[in-house]
C-alpha cells in the first residue's frame, strides 16, 4: 500500500513545484495559478488543489513512504 501513497505524494510534489515556480507574493493568487498552469496539466477541482497546497510536511511524508517501501523490498 505504501507504493500508492508514495505516488500520490510525488504527484502532490509536482503540483507544488508548479505553484512555487509561478507564485509571487502579493502579485499572484492561488486561483490564478490553478487556472493558468495546473488545471490544464492535472485536471482536478480547486478544492483538491488547495488541499495539496496546504498539505504540511510533504517532503517528510515522501521520505517516510520511501523508507517503508525500501524496508519491504
Amino acid at each position: 500500500m505504501a507504493y500508492n501513497k508514495l505516488n500520490r505524494y510525488r504527484f502532490y510534489k509536482k503540483v507544488l513545484d508548479i505553484v512555487n515556480e509561478h507564485y509571487i507574493t502579493g502579485v499572484t493568487t492561488y486561483s490564478g495559478i490553478f487556472h493558468e498552469y495546473v488545471e490544464s496539466v492535472y485536471p482536478m477541482s480547486y478544492n483538491s488543489f488547495m488541499k495539496i497546497v496546504n498539505m504540511p510536511n510533504l517532503d517528510r511524508l515522501i521520505a517516510e513512504e520511501e523508507a517503508v517501501l525500501a524496508a519491504n523490498n
